[in-house]
């Protein structure tokens, strides 16, 4: 029973705790969540205070910046037409900004301070947005009517201090215009027209200008400006031009006309008709002072730079020819003298090559090219006396071309002797040639027979077929040159060609010469010294036998020497050197 009450008691105490610990967690959440709200409200509060308070400032700001000074300015400017009443837009346009827009801005701001007041928020948020777009549209509005009052402003500066550039800017050309009035020529009545135009453009747009409208006399100031420059180019221009025309024009061609008769009575001539041109450039004088008088000024530009050339194109004619003929008096007389020594020359070597030519065979076209450098002198003979004609007799000449056909020629005469000397030197040493193949000749058959005596010395028992083959071939070549040599006309360049092969067959030759001797003389002393092993070893008289049979019988002293030196090595090592080396020396001594 006992136990019962107790158990009962102690769960009633462990109910009652559980529902202790559930109040406090409750009562937690409740605070934070009320703390959690009471900083939203704070935030929210702040932010959209600081948010009116921009927008206020905003608002504030543009009132503060009035427009009204600058209104009561230009509405002194005595404005009319289309710029009063562009002006009278804006002016109603500030004022509605100023007694309508900004209240409103100002009324609305006060009340949205008040909903902040009471934490109206969520209208915050909506009308908020609102305002924004309200106070930044009042902003651009202001923005707008300041910006077109201040061109207004600006428009009537430019145009005042338009008008009074170019009222200076025409007094100026007033001024020259009547006071230099001579230099404009043939033009002062256009000129005058054309200032008369300015005139009556000045008297549009002052006219405009005074009455305030401003916008309409854009196009008339515009007009001002075009007629004032086309007045200010014409003024510019003019002058040096109609210079040209009446002054530098006439006393340069009336120079050049008796610059070209002169010429013409020293019988110099020229390439074109420049007294044709100069009657030309007169009439397009004449033709210029009509530009002028029309006020063409691109077209009398244009023809004045073709004058200028033209008539420097003349000047520079003269020039030419003028100092062609004095240099042509200067050169003639060398030129002749050269061209003498050419002649003399070319004369010389036709007659050394009709005489070499008896005896000797050319092979560099000597003959032809003598002859074409014989047809270039008398090209240049008969340039020379055309040129020496025309001078005397004053028939007339272009000087500048005979002066560029004497300096062709002169470097024509250069190369004809260059090219003599070149014939010359490949002629001039056939005799030498000659000379020196008869005596290579000479030593060819002394050489080929010393060959024949030293074989004939040795007493062999014959000679190879292909050595006696090669021996007759040589000495038909060295007959053969003989034989050309003695000819009445030889070919130097076929007899050179010629020796230099029969040279090197006789330096075959005498190797193979040399190599009989050799070998044979070897052959006979190791034959000899063979006979000691004959006896005693089978194998050196079986080589010796047949060594002598090449010796005696095949003439082939190389393989005999070969033969009999290999079976003597055999039974005595060394001895084919030591008898080889001991012949070397015995040979050395006696050529010493």
């Amino acid at each position: 029973m006992s136990l019962q009450l107790m158990w009962k008691a102690g769960y009633k105490i462990e109910s009652t705790i559980k529902g202790w610990d559930f109040m406090v967690i409750f009562l937690i959440a409740i605070v934070v969540v009320a703390v959690v709200g009471y900083l939203a409200v704070l935030y929210f509060q702040r932010s959209y205070s600081e948010r009116l308070g921009q927008e206020k400032t905003n608002v504030e700001k543009i009132a503060k910046h009035s427009l009204d000074s600058k209104l009561a300015e230009i509405s002194q400017l005595n404005l009319s037409g289309e710029s009063l009443s562009e002006f009278e837009t804006l002016d109603k346009g500030y004022h509605y900004l100023k007694n309508r827009e900004l209240p409103e801005l100002s009324e609305r701001i006060t009340d949205l301070e008040d909903a902040l007041g009471h934490y109206q928020f969520f209208r915050l948020s909506r009308e908020l947005k609102i305002l924004q777009n309200k106070t930044a549209g009042a902003q651009q509005h202001y923005n707008e009517l300041q910006s077109k009052l201040s061109g207004i402003e600006e428009s009537t500066r430019q145009h005042e201090g338009e008008l009074k550039r170019l009222q200076y800017k025409y007094q100026g050309l007033r001024s020259t215009l009547l006071s230099k009035n001579f230099s404009f020529g043939p033009s002062i009545d256009q000129l005058e027209e054309k200032s008369a135009d300015i005139e009556a453009d000045f008297a549009n747009y002052t006219k405009l200008s005074e009455s305030g409208d401003y916008v309409s006399s854009e196009e008339p100031l515009n007009q001002l400006k075009a007629d004032m420059n086309d007045l200010e180019d014409a003024v510019s221009q003019v002058p040096p031009l109609f210079k040209n025309l009446n002054n530098v024009f006439p006393e340069q061609l009336a120079e050049l006309k008796a610059g070209l008769q002169q010429m013409k009575e020293s019988n110099c001539l020229f390439s074109e008709d420049l007294g044709a041109k100069v009657e030309r450039l007169n009439s397009q004088v004449q033709e210029n002072e009509e530009n002028l008088k029309r006020l063409k000024l691109d077209a009398a530009q244009e023809l004045d730079a073709q004058i200028i050339q033209e008539i420097d194109q003349i000047y520079a004619a003269i020039e030419l020819e003028y100092t062609a003929a004095q240099q042509l008096s200067q050169k003639l007389a060398v030129f002749g003298k050269f061209l003498q020594h050419a002649q003399t020359q070319q004369k010389e070597l036709a007659i050394e090559l009709d005489r070499l030519g008896q005896n000797y065979t050319f092979n560099e076209q000597e003959e032809e090219r003598s002859a074409a450098l014989e047809q270039t002198l008398k090209k240049i003979q008969d340039n020379f006396e055309h040129i020496d004609h025309a001078i005397e007799q004053s028939t007339g000449l272009v000087y500048s071309k005979a002066l560029a056909q004497v300096e062709q020629d002169e470097q024509t005469l250069t190369e004809t002797e260059e090219e003599q000397q070149k014939i010359n030197q490949s002629i001039s040493g056939l005799w030498k040639e000659e000379q020196d193949a008869l005596t290579a000749v000479e030593t060819f058959d002394t050489e080929i027979h010393r060959m024949k005596r030293e074989l004939e010395k040795l007493n062999l028992p014959g000679l190879p077929d292909n050595y006696l083959e090669y021996f007759f071939k040589v000495s038909q070549e060295i007959e053969t040159l003989d034989a050309d040599l003695n000819k009445m006309k030889i070919d130097m360049a076929v007899i050179t060609k010629t020796l230099i092969n029969t040279q090197s067959d006789l330096d075959v030759l005498d190797h193979k010469t040399t190599e009989i001797e050799d070998s044979s003389k070897l052959a006979e002393r190791l034959l000899q010294y063979s006979n000691r092993y004959r006896n005693r070893y089978p194998e050196v008289e079986q080589a010796y036998q047949q060594a002598l049979s090449e010796f005696q019988h095949d003439y082939n002293y190389v393989a005999a020497l070969d033969t009999i030196s290999q079976a003597v090595d055999t039974v005595e090592p060394g001895a084919f050197q030591r008898i080889s080396e001991q012949f070397q020396s015995d040979k050395e001594s006696m050529a010493i």
